[in-house]
């Protein structure tokens, strides 16, 4: 491996090390290091992460969304256009990670308040 070993290894075959990117393989002696300057022509296209105007727009989509959710009682219906913009606006990642995290909320503010009831399938364990 390299100096300090790889700190990442995204499948598109790079790995990091704590000096310098590689195309080498994911497992195994990652080689001498490449000059991060020149290896970084090498990182793909869709691996940038999003600018801070883009995740203002995503964050801004993302609030819409879960406002309409809450002004239709969850219903998702009735928010399929500002779901669709949630969606064009965010990373597929961050869109899966906030889709958990509204869930999460959810079930902490029920739970929190007295409301949570577990399924019966849970109760009877």
């Amino acid at each position: 491996m390299g100096p300090g070993g790889p700190l990442l290894s995204p499948s598109h075959g790079f790995l990091l090390c704590k000096t310098a990117w590689h195309s080498s393989r994911l497992l195994g002696d990652c080689g001498p290091c490449t000059p991060v300057s020149t290896a970084l022509s090498f990182i793909p296209v869709g691996m940038a992460a999003p600018s801070m105007k883009e995740r203002q727009v995503c964050w801004g989509a993302r609030d819409e969304y879960w406002k309409c959710l809450d002004e239709n009682l969850e219903d998702a219906s009735q928010c399929k256009k500002l779901r669709s913009s949630f969606e064009s606006s965010c990373p597929q990642q961050w869109i899966k990670y906030f889709d958990k995290r509204r869930d999460y909320l959810k079930f902490k503010e029920k739970f929190e308040a007295g409301q949570f009831e577990p399924s019966k399938t849970t109760a009877k364990s």
